[in-house]
Order: C-alpha cells, then structure tokens, then sequence
C-alpha cells in the first residue's frame, strides 16, 4: 500500500478552484456531478509536470487510484501517459487505468500526454490495437485516438486504416472517436477514407459524424468536403 499523503497536492488544487470553470467544465464532460473543483488546464499541466519529474510519481498513481476527483482523474491520465518508463512497463500501467475511465476527456488527455518515443511505437501498437478491437468503449476510444495522433504514417497507416474500416460499436465515445479519427486520417490515407465512406461500412451515425468532422476540418480542401457531403446518408439511425 502507497504511503504517499494526498492532502498537500488536494490542498494545492483546491487553491486553484474557479468556480466558473467547473460549471464550464460540468457543460463538456458528462457525469461529472460536482466532483470538479475547475482547475484550468493550464495550471493541472503545471502540475502534471511536476509530478511527472518527480521520484514517487508511481506512489502518486496508486494512492489517487480509488479518487473521483475530477482533477485527480486528469492528473492521473496525464501523468501515466506522460511517465518516464520503459514501455513494457507503461503498457501494464495503461492496461490497468484504462478500466476507471469513464469520459471523453481524460481519455483524450491521456493520449495527448503519450507521445511516445519513436524507438516505441512497435512495442506499443499491439497494445493500442487491441484496444481499439476490444468491445469497452473508451478502451475503444483510446485505441482509435492514439492511432490517429502516433501511428498515421507508414509502416502503420495501412493496419490503422484496416482497424478504423472494421469498427463497429454502439458507444457514442467510441464512434464519436472513430468519427473524428477518419477526418484526421484522411490527410494521411485519403483513399482509404474515402473508400470507408463510399463502401458505407460503418453505421449511420458514425458515417455522418464522419462527414461532419470532415466538413469542419480547416485542413481538408472545399472539394473533398463537397465529396464527403456527397455521401451523407439522410436518414439517420443514431
């Protein structure tokens, strides 16, 4: 059992409070239930940071585990993603996280918080595939965000797109990544995206999302949002 003592870094964050915030912060992330003391972003990196650079970060990681402190749960998904240890390591971590997860944004910040090293990105994308083919939704989510952000190049955009045309789930996160990871990954596989949405492989949900997110993507050309309308299906089934 983890011997490291909570009350200073609670004490810290409650200093930290903004009311406003949290109230801003209850509107994006469902199920948050005033457990969020409004933190700004900014300020919880600051101190991911610091927890990251320290000697008793894993300490930190086991005492908060049990904690539905909505700003513990964001340190906790930035610190593991952004942990300094051997990648074997990170994965068993990850794989033990990823069950407390229950909403989009300490998902996404445990992603955006990975960037893992180059000499990595083999030994990590069993695990982030498998967890894109599994059935838990932000397991899902997970694995379909950290391919769009660190596997969108070859030798693995061919195997990424081949998981993203094989989606199916019925969890809103889950499609909602899929979604959002097809118009990211149409800069990097254009006619593998294309094809997802011309063979029609994914649900109408899903499929229309898609184009949605395309059509809002400041970075793909007027034509090709003409071209992703074109297949948008007028009836929905969401």
């Amino acid at each position: 059992m983890s011997t490291y003592d909570l009350s200073p870094l609670l004490d810290r964050l409650e200093g930290l409070r903004d009311e406003k915030y949290a109230a801003f912060s209850a509107g994006l992330v469902p199920g948050l239930d005033g457990r969020a003391l409004g933190v700004r972003m900014p300020a919880l990196r600051g101190v991911a940071r610091e927890l990251v650079r320290s000697e008793d970060w894993r300490d930190f990681l086991e005492a908060s585990r049990s904690d539905t402190l909505y700003e513990l749960r964001m340190l906790q998904a930035m610190v593991l993603g952004g942990a300094r240890c051997p990648v074997g390591e990170k994965i068993a971590l990850t794989d033990a996280f990823l069950p407390t997860v229950d909403n989009w944004a300490v998902c996404d910040a445990l992603c955006s918080s990975f960037k893992p090293k180059k000499g990595d990105l083999d030994a990590l994308f069993p695990f982030v595939r498998a967890c894109a083919e599994s059935e838990a939704e932000f397991r899902v989510r997970f694995g379909l965000v950290m391919m769009m952000d660190y596997y969108r190049e070859p030798p693995f955009i061919e195997q990424v797109m081949a998981v993203y045309r094989a989606f199916r789930h019925e969890g809103y996160y889950a499609r909602m990544g899929a979604a959002w990871g097809l118009a990211t990954l149409w800069l990097f596989a254009r006619e593998d995206a294309l094809a997802i949405l011309r063979d029609g492989v994914w649900d109408d949900f899903t499929h229309n999302r898609a184009i949605q997110k395309l059509r809002e993507s400041w970075r793909v050309s007027d034509a090709d949002k003409a071209l992703a309308l074109s297949f948008k299906r007028r009836k929905g089934k969401s």
